[in-house]
């Protein structure tokens, strides 16, 4: 008799061994832990989870989250739409992807993506926050020049069409304030895109300014091409403006590339 009550003891312990191992993850438990700020601490634990749970969208979906590469973090997040396009995250993951693509100026493919979230989730809570407004009279991606390669650059401004009317110089005794400004701007600058047509750059410039950033658009020549470039911040060195610009793209998954004004 001890014998039968301790065989079925421990099946029962081992019942809900397994059932716990089976029990899918709280995803949403650890994208809250994201919005915390331990981004570090969850990239350690991250490798455990996709060992345990390889196949589980919401992990694959954490995986992205944390994917500080905006291009690798895409194909994770296109790899749950095509493989798991019933999951809870498929939505979540193609309005990441539209993101990107919009983010980076390659407008055509956004509105793909858009599309394809309003088709194939059409309840999704992230339909209310898109405007199709702002898809219409984009540019082929052909016109959109995109951006380089994060690698020091030098570039040549482009000579201005028209040039400005002057005013008479102060006297040297009394310093305009913008000069004053411009002694303390800093050397050092993020390019985040480039672009052959302006509407372009200033969407860009909007993207970027309702974040907080200072932001211009400046009209550039590369390669004999006239671009209209998007620069964000001011640094005194190097070192700072890339880290900024690690912290642009771990936030937002945009390249950039320092440069000089």
């Amino acid at each position: 008799m001890m014998r039968a009550h301790l065989l079925l003891f421990l099946a029962t312990i081992l019942a809900r061994f397994v059932s716990a191992q089976d029990e899918p993850p709280d995803i949403r438990a650890y994208l809250a832990r994201v919005e915390m700020g331990e981004t570090e601490v969850l990239q350690g634990e991250l490798p455990s989870l996709l060992s345990r749970y390889p196949n589980n969208p919401g992990v694959l979906y954490l995986q992205g989250i944390l994917t500080a590469d905006g291009t690798e973090a895409v194909r994770i997040y296109q790899s749950i739409v095509d493989n798991f396009p019933k999951s809870e995250w498929a939505d979540d993951a193609l309005y990441k992807v539209y993101q990107f693509y919009f983010a980076i100026g390659l407008y055509r493919t956004a509105e793909i993506k858009l599309n394809q979230l309003k088709a194939g989730y059409p309840e999704s809570k992230y339909l209310a926050g898109t405007n199709q407004a702002d898809m219409k009279n984009m540019p082929d991606e052909k016109d959109s020049s995109g951006l380089p390669k994060p690698t020091q650059e030098k570039i040549v401004q482009n000579p201005p069409l028209k040039a400005p009317t002057e005013k008479p110089t102060l006297p040297e005794t009394e310093p305009s304030q913008p000069a004053a400004e411009e002694m303390n701007r800093g050397q050092y600058t993020l390019q985040v895109g480039a672009f052959s047509q302006q509407v372009n750059a200033e969407k860009q410039k909007l993207f970027f300014e309702d974040l907080g950033y200072s932001v211009e658009v400046i009209n550039r020549v590369r390669d004999s091409r006239s671009l209209f470039v998007v620069l964000v911040g001011d640094y005194r060195t190097p070192e700072e403006a890339k880290m900024r610009g690690t912290e642009v793209k771990k936030k937002y998954n945009i390249n950039s590339m320092v440069v000089t004004r």
